[in-house]
């Protein structure tokens, strides 16, 4: 979600360029995905969440993307948020092109660009309004694709989240369209900053652009990558 009092079910957030996020209790595990050490944080989960992705299904999605997609981006953090946050504004995840995750006391754990896939409560019913735009409308339809129960009562939409239709969302959604926006900032700032030298004229560029044109570019990306992994027959799985 984007803070819009509109939304209750979780979406995704992508405008944090640098960001201090410090987390509680944790396991750390270090996978070798395509021949780089991938760095995956767990937070445990409390308030009765769950984390609808395993470290593992995480991996094999990304196993199966491109390299070049998602290159420089070695950090995943499987959250748990706070009450507070749970409340105000839920998210399905979220990239941040910098961030440093630290533990309470203040213990570096990892450094850089990272994914944030957050824990969410399941089998309760969240409400959204009846009036939707065309974009809401579009996110309510991928919300019922994903497995999501919808029913309409009065002016409102109840939705409730099952433990499959969050994975289903998490999985082959979220993640990809983070991926993407990941993708989106390689292709028009840092691959040609690189060659250019022009970094910050390119970042200021990047952010200059409307949220839901780079928002809309990051859903292109997910969609396009799960029809491909569905054709391959990589996705779904269990």
């Amino acid at each position: 979600m984007q803070g819009e009092e509109l939304f209750v079910a979780p979406d995704d957030r992508s405008d944090g360029l640098h960001w201090l996020d410090r987390i509680g209790e944790y396991n750390i595990e270090d996978r070798q995905i395509a021949g780089r050490t991938i760095r995956f944080i767990v937070e445990t989960n409390a308030l009765g969440c769950i984390h609808p992705c395993s470290v593992s299904d995480v991996a094999h999605v990304l196993e199966a993307l491109p390299q070049s997609d998602w290159a420089g981006l070695d950090t995943f953090v499987l959250r748990q948020p706070t009450r507070k946050q749970l409340t105000l504004s839920p998210v399905w995840g979220r990239l941040l092109y910098f961030a440093e995750i630290t533990t309470s006391k203040g213990k570096i754990l990892a450094k850089g660009p990272t994914i944030f896939l957050d824990a969410v409560e399941v089998e309760r019913s969240m409400a959204w309004s009846t009036s939707l735009d065309r974009d809401d409308m579009q996110e309510l339809g991928r919300l019922k694709a994903d497995g999501h129960v919808v029913k309409r009562s009065g002016r409102k939409h109840d939705i409730t989240v099952t433990a499959k239709s969050a994975r289903n969302t998490q999985l082959y959604r979220t993640l990809l369209h983070e991926v993407g926006h990941w993708f989106d900032w390689l292709s028009k700032v840092e691959v040609p900053a690189s060659r250019s030298g022009d970094w910050g004229t390119r970042e200021t560029a990047y952010f200059a652009r409307p949220k839901p044109e780079r928002k809309a570019f990051a859903h292109r990306y997910a969609d396009a990558q799960r029809a491909r992994l569905e054709a391959d027959g990589i996705t779904p799985f269990r």
